[in-house]
């Protein structure tokens, strides 16, 4: 009996010891000049933040470090883009992660875990990397020719045309099995960008989605995409929406209605609308009896937008309804680039509409429609 229990009392100790409360992803790469940095980013889905850096040293790596969310889609990306091209897509969950590569071309790298979502990944990896290989030679090739107008046009198209025939094997793929993330990742993108694609044909797959993965931006993106949605144009009336703030008090539209209202859509990854806020700063702290500013913010990073917001002093009313592009608000006003603005008058109209930032701009487009606008 003692001894039965000794054996229980160590095969439980040997599972609390294998259960990781930090991922670990190490390489075993082959073909990397020493000293070379490679950068990890975590995969919001619509954008990426670096989180580490290492340094490569006889072909190794390593990151460590806990996770909020599992699991989580991070891509691995080498600093020399001379020499170097694409990412290497990896999930990651509190696991050990091993990456085997051999050479510069990092969408051909293998991920070796236990992650369910990695286990699907691979097999789309698997079923284009000779394709990926050949498309990450001609982008090299054509950076390094990026001079010679003829030839790197020429490059550019074959590259495309490799690309719409590894949509088409990943599409095969998909239908075959679309309860992943991963699936619903590449479906969304294919549906978003690939305007041929069946819409009969993507909602059968989507109906066959497990309601588990429905409540993802990617699921969502594609249910909106499969809507024949008419977004208001100038002359139409304003379309009422909810969101939050950055304390998660939600807001609709209309409550701020009586006023001029000036829907700002921006991103944290567009230049453009960083650029742009002194001069909304400006614009809001003049004219706030009868212009309302409202920044809607189209990132799905709850902590990145909250950080944004605090090192840039926003000031005006600074919204979010969490779907970035993929559903939500941009979608029913149709947003497609960044920063975008449509300016309501007081009645709840839309008069303008326009996208881009110059020096200037804001203040401009906004005196032909309010006359005695402070500047």
């Amino acid at each position: 009996m003692k001894q039965i229990l000794l054996i229980a009392f160590v095969a439980l100790l040997m599972s609390c010891q294998q259960k990781r409360d930090t991922y670990l992803i190490t390489g075993n790469l082959t073909n990397i000049p020493d000293s070379s940095i490679i950068n990890l980013y975590i995969d919001y889905g619509d954008m990426g933040k670096r989180i580490a850096t290492d340094t490569i040293i006889n072909g190794y790596f390593e990151f460590s470090d806990s996770l909020v969310k599992q699991p989580s889609k991070m891509n691995l990306r080498m600093k020399d883009w001379q020499n170097f091209y694409g990412q290497c897509d990896l999930w990651v969950e509190h696991e050990k992660i091993t990456i085997n590569g051999d050479g510069k071309f990092l969408a051909t790298w293998q991920v070796v875990s236990n992650i369910k979502e990695q286990i699907v990944l691979n097999k789309f990896v698997e079923a284009t990397k000779a394709m990926d290989s050949t498309i990450d030679s001609l982008s090299i090739a054509r950076i390094k020719s990026i001079n010679n107008r003829e030839i790197a046009s020429e490059m550019m198209h074959e590259i495309d045309s490799l690309y719409k025939r590894k949509q088409n094997i990943e599409y095969d793929l998909i239908k075959e099995n679309p309860n992943s993330r991963t699936a619903l990742n590449k479906l969304y993108y294919k549906i978003k960008f690939d305007k041929s694609t069946p819409k009969e044909e993507v909602r059968k797959i989507y109906n066959r989605i497990d309601e588990e993965y429905k409540n993802t931006l990617h699921a969502q993106g594609i249910l909106t995409c499969l809507e024949d949605r008419k977004a208001p144009e100038i002359g139409d009336n304003m379309i009422d929406f909810v969101a939050h703030d950055t304390d998660g008090k939600n807001h609709s539209l209309s409550e701020y209605k009586g006023k001029y209202l000036l829907l700002d859509f921006w991103s944290m990854g567009c230049g453009p609308c960083m650029m742009a806020m002194p001069e909304t700063k400006k614009l809001d702290s003049l004219n706030r009896d009868q212009l309302c500013i409202i920044g809607l913010n189209m990132a799905s990073s709850e902590e990145t937008w909250k950080d944004v917001s605090i090192k840039k002093n926003i000031s005006w009313v600074n919204l979010s309804d969490g779907k970035s592009t993929f559903s939500g608000i941009s979608s029913v006003y149709d947003i497609t680039a960044f920063p975008t603005y449509i300016l309501i008058d007081p009645e709840g109209k839309i008069i303008d509409k326009w996208m881009g930032y110059s020096k200037g701009l804001l203040e401009q487009k906004l005196k032909k429609h309010i006359k005695d606008l402070n500047v």
